[in-house]
């Protein structure tokens, strides 16, 4: 955060909310004790985050992050082998009646799509409304709306503070027990990548539940399951071997944020989720929106550098050329003169010039200009038999078309296997009838004989 100087970390746990405070200074987090003391075991857990926010005075100088159970949230794995991130994040979202057991105006959702190899996958989280909506109308009341973060789950905020020291060691798991359960984050090189819970049951060891939920995890997690990184709380107790290690013991630049009890709690996890400006997933109503400098693309950086030297280059030419000014405004009336008398064969070349730039357009329009014809075969060898076309439309340069049928992934894949197509991507929501056909609509680029994207009617 840029403004914030302090961050208060709630984990919403029904029994006892577990509250952690982090203030800044001098550019370093570290934690702070605070002055209050909560006793509110027993009540509902809006009344018990209620009885937290009353006794803080409201800042805008304050992040409020909200960390979420594993119970109390939905985890879903979904992969798009034929998509970049930015797509498959788009479907999932347009689509999201599709992917989810609730129906889409009961639920908070959000989404992070990453890269795991070739493959790219979407990690979708969704919540009850009727779970976060008290908790939200009580910081509304009682004047905290401003300050109000991510809302996001436990075992995300463990990631973002892994990721805040260079000392950690990626990928690996964490292990940490919410209730009844232990739950087990997954950190990948790239991002947090979900997490899975375990239930234990009588004098069952934790390790046989690890080597039974490493059969289902993807590589690398499958070959360290069985021997946890990092743990939460009292989870360095589950009897394993080795013992899974906590990060404030493991890695030392994290000694300022972990407090007096020197161990990671799930408060401290909520409390850094306000270490990123743009958790992974925040469960909240409406679209987030990246941070400025988070849409900003590394060649836009690029440009702006450049553009910056530029500027920079040019205004030191400025000041050399205001000595030649008056040169220059002689050299000018020099020119006029000679204009005037070489005004005829100049008007004869420029009527050259356009008879040739006519006689250009006329044969690059005939070598560019991809054939409908060439577009209707296309379209019509590469379209699953289960799809069929309901509209057809070309224009400049683009096809628009809406189709009905069969898997709306795998027919913009076959689509995607031409040379005539670019930028083959949904420009509407994917919908069902009663018979379980998909409906879309995809809009793609034609490209000419050389390649490129055709600009033409």
């Amino acid at each position: 955060m840029v403004r914030e100087r302090e961050i208060l970390g709630i984990y919403l746990d029904e029994s006892k909310l577990d509250v952690f405070c982090l203030k800044r200074q001098l550019g370093k987090w570290s934690s702070v004790e605070l002055p209050y003391t909560f006793g509110d075991t027993g009540r509902s857990l809006a009344e018990q985050v209620k009885g937290v926010l009353q006794a803080i005075r409201p800042s805008r100088r304050r992040t409020i992050c909200l960390a979420l159970p594993r119970k109390n949230l939905f985890l879903r794995k979904l992969s798009f082998p034929q998509l970049e991130p930015d797509e498959a994040a788009n479907a999932v979202r347009m689509g999201i009646g599709l992917h989810i057991h609730l129906k889409p105006d009961e639920i908070y959702h959000d989404q992070w799509a990453f890269k795991r190899g070739d493959e790219t996958v979407v990690l979708l989280a969704y919540i009850p409304r009727s779970f976060l909506d008290p908790i939200l109308r009580v910081v509304r009341e009682t004047g905290h709306a401003r300050s109000l973060g991510p809302v996001s789950p436990a075992t995300l905020g463990l990631d973002i503070l892994l990721r805040s020291s260079a000392e950690a060691h990626l990928p690996c798991i964490s292990l940490g027990r919410q209730g009844d359960c232990w739950i087990v984050s997954l950190h990948g090189v790239y991002g947090w990548e979900g997490s899975h819970t375990i239930s234990v049951s009588g004098e069952e060891d934790v390790s046989i539940g690890l080597q039974k939920l490493a059969q289902y995890l993807p590589f690398p997690f499958s070959k360290i399951a069985t021997a946890p990184v990092y743990a939460v709380g009292n989870s360095v107790a589950a009897n394993l071997d080795p013992p899974p290690k906590d990060p404030c013991n493991a890695i030392k630049d994290l000694l300022n944020i972990c407090g007096q009890e020197g161990k990671v709690t799930w408060g401290l996890c909520a409390a850094s989720l306000g270490l990123s400006s743009y958790p992974a997933i925040s469960l909240q109503k409406g679209l987030r929106h990246k941070p400025f400098r988070l849409r900003i693309k590394p060649y836009q950086f690029v440009v702006g550098a450049v553009a910056a030297a530029i500027i920079l280059t040019t205004g030191i030419q400025g000041l050399k050329l205001q000595k030649r000014i008056h040169s220059i405004h002689k050299m000018e009336q020099e020119v006029g003169e000679l204009q005037e008398r070489l005004s005829p064969m100049l008007n004869t070349q420029k009527q050259l010039e356009q008879i040739e730039n006519q006689l250009k357009d006329l044969g690059d329009f005939k070598v560019e200009k991809p054939s409908e014809l060439k577009v209707l075969k296309a379209i019509a060898e590469l379209t699953p038999p289960e799809t069929w076309i309901k509209s057809f439309n070309i224009r400049k340069g683009k096809l628009k078309v809406t189709a009905e049928g069969g898997s709306a992934v795998k027919t913009m894949g076959n689509w995607r296997q031409t040379p005539l197509f670019l930028e083959v991507k949904l420009i509407s929501p994917v919908t069902k009838d009663r018979q379980q056909r998909e409906r879309f609509t995809v809009e793609m680029k034609l490209v000419s004989g050389k390649g490129e994207a055709s600009s033409g009617n």
